[in-house]
């Protein structure tokens, strides 16, 4: 092992948890099933969601759906009331 890699922190990422909140993701592909399957598939993304994201886990571990709908509900304009 060099020294460069002793310098390295090792951090282990479990692709059944969300990387946000730390609870199970509710991954199908992680867990074995075909990606089509997840429901991801039927989720949209807002702009800016995945920054939320520690950059060493990113594209290696899945958001569950509450984190995606809490960012979504927080990134809606909110309502003027009507007076």
């Amino acid at each position: 092992m060099s020294a460069e890699q002793d310098d390295q922190e090792y951090i282990h990422i479990d692709v059944l948890v969300c990387p946000l909140c730390g609870e199970a993701n509710r991954c199908s592909y992680a867990e074995g099933h075909p990606h089509s399957e997840c429901w991801c598939n039927r989720a949209t993304f807002p702009e800016g969601v995945f920054d939320r994201i520690p950059a060493e886990q990113r594209r290696k571990s899945c958001i569950c759906q509450r984190c995606l709908d809490d960012y979504a509900d927080k990134s809606q304009p909110k309502e003027e009331p009507h007076s």
